[in-house]
Order: C-alpha cells, then structure tokens, then sequence
C-alpha cells in the first residue's frame, strides 16, 4: 500500500494506519510505520523539493518507483491534504501515480 507523507486518513485504527501524519507519533503506541506500508513524498510543489513545470513528473516517479520495488495493492492519498496545509497535487501527478498502481493489477 502506497500513501503519501504527511497524510491523514481518518480515526478508525485502520486509516491511522495508512496516516504518517499520526503513525509517527507517539500517540499511535508507539507501533510506528507498518510494513506494508510505502511512504512516499506528499507531493507539495510550495514546501516540497520539486517545483515547476515538471514538478508532477518527478513526485510521481515515487510512486512508480515504489510500484517497481514492490507489489501494490492500493495508493491512498487526500484530493486536498488539508493536514499537510492543503496541499493541491500538480496537475498531471495523480494521472501518473494511478496508472502506475493500475498496471501492478
């Protein structure tokens, strides 16, 4: 399973399971990020490393590499990560990311 970081998904023990934003913390029990998860970089064209006209290329190439590395089952990510100070994906980044996911089957 693929999330973002800094994501937030909800207060069943589930989704905190799928959140960085709370598995990292120590509220969580300290349990911590679990296995089948992959973190990759929220992609955050204002705060974040990449910027510009490419920016959605090179955030989604973490995804795809993460779907190379190891077999998916899901990608989760916020429309608008609002924990992470409303982050908005850059066009064409979500493309990429599920078509990467879509192609693990």
């Amino acid at each position: 399973c693929i999330v973002v970081d800094h994501a937030y998904h909800g207060h069943t023990v589930g989704a905190l399971s799928l959140s960085p934003y709370k598995f990292r913390h120590s509220s969580f029990g300290g349990k911590g990020q679990p296995s089948w998860i992959d973190v990759c970089p929220a992609p955050d064209t204002y705060r974040g490393e990449h910027r510009g006209a490419n920016a959605a290329a090179k955030y989604a190439r973490y995804v795809e590499r993460a779907c190379e590395l190891s077999e998916v089952g899901a990608f989760f990510i916020e429309s608008g990560m609002s924990v992470a100070g409303v982050i908005m994906p850059p066009e064409g980044y979500l493309k990429r990311c599920y078509k990467a996911v879509r192609a693990q089957g």
